[in-house]
C-alpha cells in the first residue's frame, strides 16, 4: 500500500465506527464500552511501541555490533607465518 493510503484507512475506520457507535441504541452500551477499551489498549500499545523505537534509535541501540564489525574490517591484514610440515621420514 501507498504510505497515504494507510492513514486515509485508518481514519476512515475511526469515522466509521464513530458513526455506528452515534447511531446505537441504549442495548449496545455495554458492547461499545468494550469496544472502546479495546481499541485505546491498542491504541496505547501502538504508542509505546513507537516510543520506544524511537528513543532506541536516538540512543543507538542494538548498532553497537556493526560498528565494530566495519572497524574490525579496516584493520590491516596480519602477515601471512609460513607453517613448515614436519615430513614422517616419507621424503629423503
Amino acid at each position: 500500500m501507498f504510505d497515504p493510503l494507510i492513514p486515509l484507512i485508518t481514519a476512515a475506520a475511526f469515522v466509521g465506527v464513530g458513526w455506528v457507535i452515534l447511531h446505537a441504541g441504549r442495548q449496545y452500551d455495554d458492547a461499545i464500552q468494550h469496544t472502546l477499551t479495546v481499541f485505546a489498549l491498542v491504541i496505547g500499545l501502538l504508542v509505546l511501541i513507537g516510543v520506544t523505537a524511537k528513543l532506541r534509535s536516538m540512543m543507538g541501540v542494538g548498532r553497537m555490533s556493526h560498528r565494530i564489525e566495519a572497524r574490525s574490517q579496516n584493520d590491516p591484514a596480519s602477515p601471512v607465518r609460513a607453517v613448515r610440515k614436519l615430513d614422517a621420514g616419507l621424503n629423503p
